[in-house]
């Protein structure tokens, strides 16, 4: 039996109370193996009781047993069997395993829209990244939205944002926003300013990422006979930077920008930018500007 003929005996509620093993791809899959473990409870009235394993269940045919055994391990070797029992495991060379895939950010977006009806599905897909495919606090974080009325659900996920209420523990890091900005990821860099405190972000430093990254960019752009030794990079690294970095700004924009980056460190050592001005100032100039050209 694969995923698809399980989820079709579930949903025709034919699926009978034989031994089973779920193999799950990742731990998003959890997720899925959770939601099919309390189908099959519903649809037999029992109650879920999580065992070490086989060994563990009871065999008095005196005794009413209304539990569906369910066993969590990381490989499963055993040749035991037991019905109204479901074996979890990440490795198993038994060839009854079900294979459970693991979860898509698209999927767990549309699944969550049906939950925060109020709440737009771009709203979603804005912020789902931040939590890194830890789809258990995206969900945990879109219930305690779930309770509102509908028509305040999108102001509260915007408050829960804006006020670092939401669970998430973001992998952003200063190569992200550098990324951002070179390719003109507007959606991203909204994203990074309002989490700005939880990543380490130095702005100084930032300006030396980007001044490296668009000097790197504007070789290869605008001279079609450098290499990837002419910049003391590998081969694969040239490759990537010229197939998705290449493009976005015209040759006479990048000249522009490494003149701005350029500048700013002398405006900001002569105190006619702050600090806490710098990125800010860097993204608006950057984008801004290049945009008006």
């Amino acid at each position: 039996m694969d995923i698809k003929e399980l989820k079709k005996t579930i949903e025709d509620k034919t699926i009978d109370n034989s031994f089973k093993i779920f193999i799950e791809e990742d731990e998003s899959s959890r997720i899925i193996s959770n939601q099919y473990i309390n189908e099959i409870a519903k649809i037999f009235n029992l109650n879920k009781k999580f065992i070490d394993n086989i060994n563990d269940i009871p065999d008095n045919s005196f005794i009413e047993d209304n539990n569906l055994y369910i066993i969590l391990c990381d490989e499963w070797a055993e040749k035991g069997e037991h019905s109204n029992c479901i074996v979890v495991c990440k490795k198993t060379k038994d060839s009854r395993a079900i294979k459970i895939p693991k979860l898509e950010d698209w999927q767990v977006v549309d699944f969550s829209t049906t939950k925060v009806k109020g709440i737009q599905k771009e709203s979603l897909d804005n912020i789902i990244s931040l939590y890194n495919r830890d789809y258990f606090t995206f969900f945990n974080d879109i219930d305690k939205i779930s309770i509102f009325e509908k028509s305040i659900q999108s102001f509260i996920l915007d408050e829960l944002f804006n006020n670092d209420l939401l669970c998430y523990t973001t992998n952003y890091k200063i190569w992200d926003l550098s990324n951002a900005i070179i390719k003109k990821d507007i959606n991203t860099i909204k994203i990074i300013l309002k989490i700005l405190d939880r990543i380490d972000v130095e702005p100084l430093g930032l300006v030396k990422v980007l001044y490296n990254n668009f000097k790197t960019i504007a070789s290869i752009q605008t001279n079609r006979n450098v290499t990837a030794s002419d910049l003391d990079i590998s081969d694969k690294q040239f490759y990537v930077i010229k197939k998705f970095n290449c493009g976005f700004y015209t040759n006479d924009q990048l000249i522009n920008i490494l003149k701005l980056l350029t500048n700013v460190e002398y405006l900001f050592k002569y105190g006619e930018i702050s600090i806490s001005e710098l990125i800010d100032y860097i993204i608006i100039k950057v984008l801004g500007d290049t945009n008006e050209m």
